[in-house]
């Protein structure tokens, strides 16, 4: 029973590992990275064993078993030659007597290929302006995800009201200060509702959701956060339960007081776009969650949500759902708060918020640093009347003087470089652009967004609809070698995401649009080199095809994962973990 199962983890594995006895056997995927980096046994990188091999990298290759005893079964010639990451070309030579001049070559493409994913080399930025980004080589790097530096990487203005005030003034506390004339509040508040009229600032948008909640919770007296799936709320200890994001990804238990409600993705949800009840069937799944919270008892104090779900995608819910989950939930006696860190500020181009967008108004406003372009601030918006609950802790939360300045110069620049109305036009040429590209590339999925706020869902091939995370790391890491920064995101991580600074303009949007399609085309032909080698006859004559290797994974042999080893899935939460502490949006 125990060799059964020791056999079926090896079956799984992604590597093999050339012991000192020159056998090969599998090890968990985890171990093996590890391994593979130098990083294991006390290995050194450079060190050698008797055969000159590198004893920590060397030995490693990014193969699958054959399903049979390792240890006693012999791999084919070609791989066997493999000897190392470097090594691969002499393994393919070994195959130049038995194939023509062509397919050696088609051969030789594939296997240049056959690495582990892309350059992962973190780039060394040294200095940023406007949308760009320079490396210490001084090579400039289109920044199109960065939506923290809304107006700009060390935009002249902000920076100026920054130095201004902090040289003259720092924050002082103990004390119930006046600031003198603080004029940000009045300016923020002739873009919202008259109904959202109380400021209170806190230093990020983890900060903002934490007490956006302890409002809903003073009011309303319950206890109990509904939130959608994948949400990402912050990562500090009060509210990343409310992230369900970081609770999968970080193996967190899910406690009694969250309840998560289906994300209403008519692409890849449970209900999609060719099903026309679709809409009605998310509003019932939120409606029979709000019916349990009170059969069991408890009582809702909020529903916060992004009103165009960013994190998990940039998934734009279906007409009337959001206006129907404001209406139950306030039904239900809880209040209703709008997550803007990510969508605020004109991004869209059509509206100022993406709640106006949605048609509803919320009771309480989470506003993230894009406010002050990445100086460390953020505002929750509300009522006064809910704002009172705070009694004399209101006063904790004033806008400083340095708060007001550089609030003050981003809302400034918003008006006098009209990105509002830049946003909506360059906007509108990226929906037409990448739904052309849609249209041509089979890997692309999906194309949703506005503005200045994109997702490119990326797919083996779009009658499955299949995530393929290996592809859209791919395009990323393709695109930086372009010089152009994006990022993978959504719950299987295939999603391209596309939120720039708002001074992108027209020519950007032309040159992300021309190496899109040139990277996309790239990998579509190494699918095909690939598919072209298992139809050369001579290769399917001496080389048995490996069980359970996925198809088209643009050169990697990768097997499929099954859900019911503990090995493979205990590697995938350790991947996972190391992602999600290292995400892009967890700068909130």
């Amino acid at each position: 029973m125990e060799e059964d199962r020791d056999r079926k983890k090896l079956k799984r594995s992604r590597f093999w590992y050339r012991d000192d006895a020159g056998a090969y056997t599998g090890m968990p995927s985890d171990w093996a990275r590890k391994k593979a980096r130098g990083r294991h046994d006390g290995a050194e990188q450079g060190e050698q064993d008797a055969e000159g091999h590198g004893a920590a990298h060397d030995r490693f290759l990014p193969l699958v078993s054959d399903g049979h005893d390792a240890a006693a079964k012999s791999l084919p010639p070609l791989l066997t030659r493999m000897d190392s990451w470097g090594g691969v070309a002499g393994g393919v030579a070994a195959w130049r007597g038995a194939l023509g001049d062509e397919e050696h070559e088609v051969m030789a493409n594939l296997f240049e290929s056959c690495q582990l994913q892309g350059d992962r080399n973190p780039l060394k930025i040294v200095r940023a302006s406007n949308q760009y980004l320079f490396d210490d080589a001084d090579t400039p790097y289109l920044d199109c995800v960065n939506s923290v530096a809304h107006v700009g990487h060390c935009h002249p203005a902000v920076v100026d009201a920054v130095a201004g005030t902090v040289g003259s003034l720092m924050n002082p506390c103990g004390w119930d200060f006046d600031y003198g004339d603080i004029r940000y509040p009045k300016d923020l508040q002739s873009y919202l509702p008259d109904s959202l009229n109380t400021f209170l600032f806190c230093n990020s948008g983890s900060e903002a959701v934490d007490l956006a909640v302890q409002l809903a919770r003073l009011y309303t007296r319950g206890n109990d956060v509904l939130v959608v799936d994948n949400a990402f709320h912050g990562s500090i200890d009060s509210v990343h339960h409310l992230s369900p994001k970081v609770s999968k990804a970080n193996n967190i238990s899910s406690v009694d007081w969250v309840h998560v409600i289906t994300m209403p993705d008519l692409y890849r949800g449970p209900y999609q776009g060719d099903d026309p009840l679709a809409v009605k069937k998310y509003i019932a799944n939120a409606r029979d969650m709000l019916d349990k919270i009170r059969l069991n008892g408890r009582k809702i104090s909020c529903f916060i949500a992004e009103p165009m779900l960013t994190i998990p995608g940039c998934i734009i819910p279906p007409d009337v759902w959001l206006q129907d989950m404001y209406k139950m939930v306030r039904d239900a006696g809880g209040l209703c708060i709008a997550d803007e860190v990510q969508t605020g500020l004109g991004r869209l181009g059509s509206h100022l918020w993406s709640f106006e967008a949605q048609g509803v108004t919320p009771d309480i406003l989470i506003i993230g640093k894009a406010i002050g372009n990445g100086y460390p601030m953020a505002c929750v918006v509300t009522s006064s009347d809910i704002a009172a609950l705070l009694g004399s802790r209101i006063k904790e939360y004033k806008c400083t003087a340095v708060m007001n300045a550089v609030g003050c110069a981003v809302l400034d620049i918003l008006h006098r470089d009209q990105f509002m109305a830049s946003a909506a036009t360059v906007g509108s040429f990226l929906l037409t652009e990448l739904s052309k590209l849609r249209r041509k590339h089979e890997y692309i999925g999906d194309v949703r967004g506005r503005g200045l706020l994109f997702g490119v869902e990326v797919v083996w091939n779009k009658q499955s609809k299949k995530p393929a995370k290996e592809i859209a790391e791919q395009i990323v890491n393709r695109m930086k070698q372009e010089n152009i920064l994006l990022a993978n995101e959504g719950d299987h991580r295939n999603i391209l995401m596309i939120m720039p600074p708002m001074c992108f303009t027209q020519e950007n949007a032309v040159l992300l649009i021309e190496k899109l399609d040139k990277v996309f085309t790239e990998s579509y032909s190494q699918r095909f080199v690939r598919d072209r080698v298992t139809s050369i006859p001579s290769l399917n004559q001496n080389v048995q095809a490996i069980p359970s290797v996925s198809d088209g994974r643009l050169g990697i042999i990768q097997p499929q994962e099954e859900e019911d080893d503990e090995l493979i899935a205990a590697s995938r939460d350790t991947m996972d973990l190391e992602y999600a502490q290292h995400c892009y949006h967890d700068l909130d």
